[in-house]
């Protein structure tokens, strides 16, 4: 009897980090009340149960998500940004990076399914914290004004709403203008 090659076994995290990435494209296609945990594990290839082992419920791993993908963004504009930078060029190199950014088909749409989930009452304070965690964040990273930080928060949610709408972001970009150095 031939030998069978052994398994490798995958770690927790790996696990853990694979069904997240399932996970954020089922949401990003169906919401979190259209996403089923079934439909995640067959993502992810596992079996179902398993992601109880991983995750308490369907709600953690949702805002385990929303974590993550704030969490990209976060590292994505910290690379891009250069100390010397004023406060309204850093804004525009995190701008042109999420454009980039929103190429990655349904895991950052399931960013647009986060803030509709927001009106399901277990969800919203959760949610409404790691906005805000965000925006202080992204305050603290550009040097910009809060006002200024609104209004490119703002002008991305456009750029995600017309993605979502299957055109392609640079539509839109002319009518963003971003001034190139902020005038600092």
């Amino acid at each position: 009897m031939a030998e069978q090659p052994k398994k490798t076994r995958v770690s927790q995290d790996a696990r853990r980090a694979d069904v997240i990435d399932a996970a954020l494209v089922e949401f990003g296609r169906f919401g979190y009340s259209g996403t089923s945990t079934s439909m995640i594990a067959k993502r992810a290839g596992i079996r179902q149960p398993y992601i109880y082992a991983l995750f308490e419920n369907k709600r953690d791993l949702f805002l385990t998500c929303h974590d993550v993908l704030n969490d990209r963004i976060r590292e994505t504009f910290r690379a891009t940004i250069r100390p010397e930078d004023s406060p309204g060029e850093r804004l525009r190199r995190m701008g042109a990076a999420y454009i980039e950014m929103i190429a990655d088909d349904d895991r950052i749409r399931c960013h647009l399914q986060v803030y509709a989930a927001a009106g399901t009452a277990d969800l919203r304070e959760p949610i409404r914290e790691g906005f805000v965690r965000f925006f202080e964040d992204m305050v603290e990273m550009t040097g910009a004004e809060e006002s200024e930080v609104a209004r490119f928060l703002a002008n991305g949610m456009l750029i995600n709403a017309v993605s979502a709408l299957g055109e392609p972001a640079t539509d839109v970009i002319g009518h963003l203008r971003m001034p190139r150095d902020g005038g600092r």
